[in-house]
């Protein structure tokens, strides 16, 4: 069973030995040590949680919102090298969601490289769609609306 815990001094080593592969790290667009500081520079609009199984770190996501806009993100989601290909990811990210619909997000954006197919294929799986012509950078912008999230937590 998965359980997600604020990143915090307690659980900060955990936090800081999560890694991925190299491939992934061409296409990521940040590190572990950016997103903790992004995290911290933009409370109380974000939250990192570190995702545990059995204690153990074995992936984070990063959640924020834009104070005016009310645009809630998921703005990243790693899971550990070791621990993937086991559905950790797509627990995760069904996670993320219900706890931004808890806390009255009226859609979800997050952005993704167009080289990460298995990235894009897992938010598609759970009901992200494409915002046409829409980019963060080099990334493209995909939405989730609340009603796609309540048949996929199963």
């Amino acid at each position: 069973m998965l359980t997600y815990e604020r990143v915090s001094m307690r659980n900060l080593r955990e936090y800081l030995k999560l890694s991925i592969s190299e491939d992934q790290k061409r296409i990521l667009a940040t590190s572990n040590l950016k997103t903790l500081w992004q995290s911290i520079v933009y409370m109380p609009f974000s939250k990192l949680f570190l995702i545990c199984e059995n204690g153990r770190g074995v992936g984070y996501v990063y959640l924020y919102c834009y104070a005016k806009t009310k645009k809630y993100n998921v703005g990243r989601l790693l899971v550990d090298e070791r621990c993937q290909k086991q559905g950790i990811g797509r627990q995760a990210l069904l996670w993320a969601l219900a706890y931004l619909y808890a806390h009255h997000a009226p859609r979800v954006l997050l952005s993704v490289h167009p080289d990460n197919a298995a990235a894009r294929k897992l938010y598609e799986s759970v009901g992200f769609r494409y915002c046409e012509g829409h980019y963060w950078g080099k990334e493209m912008v995909m939405m989730h609306q609340p009603e796609s999230v309540k048949d996929r937590t199963k």
